[in-house]
């Protein structure tokens, strides 16, 4: 290639091979830490349905289950090690979007690389491309859509505007944080889209993203096997939830049921003005103060440059960091993990921000600047894996970092313990049981009945309290209907149990009812 078409286009060969190179080595760092079987609460609850193909906890998370069971096929470790596999592979995309990312707004190649390293081993970025969770795929989805609208502002080819329609349409269905960076792509076409097939394209691909969602719900709507969440939780619970058998009876009630329109944005701040603060504090203690300044330099140095550029990071940051700062969720930590991408984007520019101001404060001096230049360049290099050094070496030598053993993410030393945890309930009861459990435990006693031990005639319940500490009107008419023909279980103490039923215990952990 001549390098005046080289020069015309937006990236080069260099960019892409460097790019597919740090996705490569950051997958397989993922690799070698990954979960390496089944899990317990939402994970499992992926792990599961990826196999089954069954509708999840809202807002459903149709497209992570869906493409989580091409994940499945993969012929390697267990159906649950698979279904981990699908965060690494997104974790290890949005890590190499992001050097592609940082080019396109005008960033050095080591800045890039400095950047994309730097979010491959943040660790609150990094676990979640561990286990079996939607937040990894999440990023993975939030950087193409990005990066395609970049595209399309260097090239003005409409045809990446259709991509990211497409990608954006289906990141619905894996997590609310890739459906809010919509409104920076909207912004920046009221900014920048003057054609007509700009417009075109962006709502057609929208639209066909769309239409793949509602598919991918209609799928497993239909299909509705035995551990989807309908069954689990749902038909057993409608008194608790507010709704009636009847609310859910077609495939439009059930989408509004899990799919709730306008729910998630009454989350906004919702948390006291005591927890924000300290969680604005403790927001910043995750990055060191040399990663703080470099990002706030490029955030700032956007605007300078082509202050249309900046809107869309900041926008998106903005939405998805605001909404984990001010939501009540104990589990606002999780969100962290899709807005790195722009963090480390904004490090990336603003480290090539200071190489180009170096080189203008030592021109004059050509020696004196290949030299400290370089030794800049290669501080950039090295602090990322400097930063990472306690987590990088044991992950190496042992496959684990020191963050899986604080979070305690999943068991090191004996990786099927959930599966030998749920056998001690699933080898006690009868292949017909109706057995009653709490969320944690719920979809790890599913995965190892139906994908294990392939008994798909015991039935899994989450019991779901509601607002009182008492099991609901639908759960006690659906016990009462069974407990003649089936034998009833609660691996979960409910208060006021036995006041209705006789209770017999079997052992620490189940408990078998009859009638009294």
């Amino acid at each position: 290639m001549d390098q005046k078409k080289e020069a015309s286009l937006p990236l080069s060969r260099t960019d892409f091979l460097s790019a597919t190179l740090i996705g490569i080595a950051t997958l397989a760092l993922y690799v070698r830490t990954l979960a390496p079987s089944l899990l317990w609460g939402d994970p499992a609850e992926f792990q599961t349905l990826s196999y089954t193909l069954g509708m999840s906890h809202p807002s459903g998370y149709m497209t992570q289950v869906v493409i989580g069971k091409l994940f499945t096929y993969i012929p390697v470790g267990n159906i649950a090690y698979r279904a981990n596999l699908m965060s690494a592979f997104f974790g290890a995309l949005a890590v190499a979007q992001v050097y592609l990312i940082v080019r396109l707004l005008g960033g050095r190649r080591i800045a890039a690389v400095s950047a994309s390293m730097m979010l491959a081993f943040a660790p609150l970025f990094w676990w979640c491309a561990l286990v079996a969770e939607s937040y990894a795929p999440a990023s993975g989805m939030i950087t193409t859509v990005w990066l395609c609208v970049l595209l399309w502002r260097r090239t003005g080819n409409w045809i990446y505007l259709f991509i990211a329609g497409i990608t954006g349409g289906i990141s619905l269905g894996i997590h609310s944080t890739a459906g809010m960076t919509a409104a920076s792509v909207l912004v920046t076409m009221i900014l920048t889209a003057r054609k007509r097939t700009d417009w075109f394209g962006a709502t057609a691909g929208g639209l066909v993203g769309l239409a793949l969602l509602i598919s991918f719900f209609l799928l497993l709507d239909h299909k509705d096997p035995p551990s989807s969440i309908y069954n689990t939780v749902y038909r057993t619970n409608f008194s608790a939830m507010g709704l009636t058998e009847s609310q859910f009876d077609t495939p439009i009630e059930r989408f509004l049921a899990i799919f709730p329109v306008g729910h998630f944005w009454a989350f906004f701040f919702t948390a006291t003005p005591q927890e924000i603060i300290r969680r604005l504090v403790e927001y910043l203690s995750f990055y060191p103060i040399w990663a703080l300044v470099l990002i706030l330099t490029g955030a700032a140095a956007l605007f300078q440059r082509n202050w249309r550029d900046a809107f869309y990071p900041l926008i998106a940051f903005l939405l998805i960091w605001g909404f984990a700062i001010t939501v009540e969720f104990s589990v606002y930590h999780d969100f962290y993990a899709p807005v790195a991408v722009f963090a480390y984007v904004w490090l990336g520019v603003g480290a090539g921000v200071l190489l180009d101001m170096m080189e203008k404060l030592l021109n004059r001096n050509r020696s004196g600047l290949r030299v400290a230049t370089g030794i800049v360049s290669m501080l950039f290099i090295v602090l990322p894996f400097w930063h990472a050094r306690n987590d990088l070496r044991p992950a190496i030598l042992s496959g684990y970092t020191s963050f899986v053993r604080e979070m305690h993410l999943y068991p090191i030393f004996a990786k099927d313990k959930a599966i030998h945890d749920a056998m001690k309930i699933v080898d006690r009861v009868e292949s017909n049981a109706i057995v009653f459990t709490d969320w944690d435990k719920l979809y790890s006693y599913v995965y190892t009945a139906q994908i294990v031990n392939h008994e798909t005639g015991i039935s899994f319940h989450e019991v779901w309290f509601g607002n009182e500490l008492k099991l609901s009107e639908t759960t006690i008419a659906y016990i009462n209907d069974n407990i003649d023909s089936r034998p009833i279980y609660f691996a979960i103490d409910v208060p006021g149990l036995e006041e209705r039923y006789r209770v017999v215990k079997i052992n620490d952990t189940l408990q078998r009812i009859y009638r009294k």
